[in-house]
């Protein structure tokens, strides 16, 4: 199983509340058949429009795995190619103000980390990183911790998500493949005793 208790990585922020998930990955992209090559296209039409200064495109946050974003991320339609996007970007976790209830969801399914810090927690995590951009998610303990050069982890803020998707990351079975594969045995068995499989 794929357990996710904590994840580690430099941060960036992506400024602005509401962001919606046709701006992560614009509709015409949503025609393909695998999701790869998403990772590309991510932020495509803000991209083409801040000319090469927006975050994603910044030479400092290439191979960042956290994105720091404000309030209501990823509302609009629910599209999975979203997370997709992002997580073939290089994201593995996100902390923000909050979150749009479907992406989160897409987002738990996928094992993309989505983490809410708000009111003066939100504003500490902003000013940190202004001086360090390295940050640890425990999942275990609900903080984010920023990680200094020296190594020492001092409890910084406590974050949420809802309890389920907790559970869900910290136990792997966000994996429906890897929990499917698991219980073969259990399915199986099942089968043989239902009449209509005789």
């Amino acid at each position: 199983m794929n357990e996710i208790k904590a994840v580690v990585g430099r941060a960036f922020h992506l400024p602005g509340d509401d962001i919606d998930t046709d701006r992560i990955i614009p509709a015409r992209f949503l025609r393909c058949v695998t999701f790869e090559g998403l990772g590309e296209r991510v932020f495509e039409d803000d991209r083409k429009q801040a000319g090469g200064k927006h975050p994603f495109d910044q030479p400092e946050n290439k191979g960042c795995e956290i994105l720091i974003a404000g309030a209501n991320f990823g509302c609009g339609s629910s599209r999975e190619h979203a997370v997709a996007a992002v997580q073939r970007w290089g994201i593995k976790a996100i902390i923000a103000h909050s979150f749009a209830g479907i992406f989160r969801g897409n987002a738990t399914a996928n094992g993309l980390v989505c983490v809410d810090v708000t009111g003066e927690g939100y504003k500490q995590v902003i000013e940190a990183l202004k001086h360090e951009n390295c940050f640890e998610i425990d999942l275990d303990n609900m903080v984010v911790d920023v990680v200094y050069e020296d190594g020492v982890l001092p409890p910084y803020v406590s974050c949420t998500m809802p309890l389920a998707d907790r559970d869900m990351l910290t136990t792997g079975t966000w994996d429906t493949t890897a929990t499917l594969l698991q219980a073969g045995e259990l399915i199986e068995a099942t089968a043989a005793r239902l009449p209509y499989m005789a």
